[in-house]
């Protein structure tokens, strides 16, 4: 992702306009290609430093007229490496005893400077240390050992892509509208919000073009903490949207004391580089299934969940689908520590709709922003509600199941969708 000082945009009244690259340019593909051919001598075996890989980018960084660009190609390349950490040793530490006692030895060599290492590496105390690079643990001698390669033409998208991400860092607000049509591209788009850890509030719109999907997102500028977190998190989703056929994104980003709108749709030409989506669920979410298979065996859980709604617009997607042996059907959706206003509607919805499937997880992290009060007073909180610490807990759902399983309806039709 791209930093705010590389970022490249434009300001025109109170819109802001990305400034996007053409991917199918020429000269910049061989930027690209200039770029990439540094970072794959690591392929060949030549297990490049930080330092040696700087020196080479450096005549490829100014021989370009744009350096904003050039570097920040780079930084997308560079985030794609994996650099290999120095030993344990306590360097700064080891570096000092090293040089206390080279101090010491110095006057017994009289200027020879090898008699004068041999002394150090045979020293009881320094002799191992003095051995390797004292300076291993310095950025620039850090050793490239892994880099994930991409072509040229694909870093570019990518740097389009990226300038949308880093505004976005500085949302207010986030409103994308998609097509209804496509079913299992809307619930691709919405596992991407749950494994990003975004609530929207998702509601279906008729119109002569046809039925659209609005979802209201909010933006990290309107958190008051975790707002770092957060931005990452909705610019890490952004790229799901663009890889639908049909979308109009508005976001209000707050820049410098202003607030900006920016608008984007799906003729902007951005691509994404989002690919397979189920090689990527979150590790908890992984153990979550599995512990709830050992240790339960009355109800059967899935990742795949329907939309439920209620007479009006508003859709819920829960987090996860939990059916029992007599076909009764409960889900869970959780609400985690910046879902504050989230959790707020879903009280209200629920509260006029007792007897919906559906349970609540709420993370103890929302106890400190002011809403322990609602969840006490919430009736429906108290029969379908549980609160947790980062994840829920496998017994603590069970027994919510058992609980509510005599209210649950097997004919959810009126529902779901």
């Amino acid at each position: 992702m791209l930093t705010k000082d590389l970022l490249k945009f434009s300001r025109r009244g109170k819109y802001l306009r990305p400034g996007f690259i053409a991917a199918s340019d020429p000269a910049l593909l061989q930027l690209a290609e200039n770029l990439l051919t540094v970072y794959r001598d690591q392929e060949e075996g030549k297990y490049l430093s930080r330092g040696e890989i700087d020196e080479l980018l450096e005549p490829v960084l100014k021989s370009n007229k744009d350096l904003k660009l050039a570097r920040g190609l780079n930084k997308l390349i560079a985030d794609r490496c994996e650099f290999a950490q120095a030993g344990k040793f306590d360097y700064p530490a080891r570096r000092r005893e090293i040089f206390l006692k080279a101090a010491e030895l110095l006057p017994q060599t009289s200027g020879d400077h090898e008699q004068f290492r041999q002394l150090l590496i045979q020293d009881a105390d320094c002799g191992a240390f003095a051995r390797q690079d004292i300076f291993a643990d310095l950025p620039e001698n850090e050793t490239l050992v892994k880099y994930r390669p991409l072509f040229p033409r694909e870093l570019l998208e990518r740097y389009n892509c990226a300038q949308v991400q880093g505004l976005l860092l500085n949302a207010a607000e986030l409103e994308v509208k998609v097509a209804a049509g496509d079913s299992a591209a809307l619930r691709r788009l919405f596992k991407y919000l749950k494994f990003f850890r975004l609530l929207a509030e998702i509601t279906r719109q008729k119109s002569p073009a046809g039925e659209s999907m609005l979802l209201k997102i909010s933006g990290p500028a309107s958190l008051f903490e975790n707002s770092r977190k957060y931005g990452l998190q909705l610019a890490a989703f952004f790229p799901a949207v663009c890889a639908l056929e049909e979308w109009q994104l508005k976001a209000d980003l707050k820049l410098n004391g202003k607030v900006y709108r920016l608008k984007l749709d799906d003729s902007s030409g951005l691509v994404s580089h989002y690919r397979n989506f189920s090689a990527y669920i979150p590790e908890e979410i992984r153990l979550f299934h599995r512990l709830f298979k050992q240790k339960v065996d009355d109800w059967q859980i899935s990742g795949d969940t329907p939309f439920i709604r209620d007479t009006g617009p508003e859709i819920i997607f829960p987090d996860f689908n939990f059916r029992n042996r007599h076909n009764a059907v409960m889900y869970l959706e959780l609400f985690h520590r910046w879902h504050r206003g989230a959790l707020l509607r879903r009280l209200e919805f629920c509260a006029a709709n007792p007897e919906l499937p559906l349970l609540l997880g709420v993370d103890r992290a929302l106890l400190n922003s002011g809403l322990a009060e609602q969840l006490e007073t919430s009736v429906y909180f108290r029969q379908k509600g549980f609160l947790f610490r980062d994840f829920p807990g496998v017994g603590k759902v069970h027994q919510l199941l058992k609980e509510n399983q005599s209210s649950i309806h097997t004919d959810l039709q009126s529902k779901s969708k």
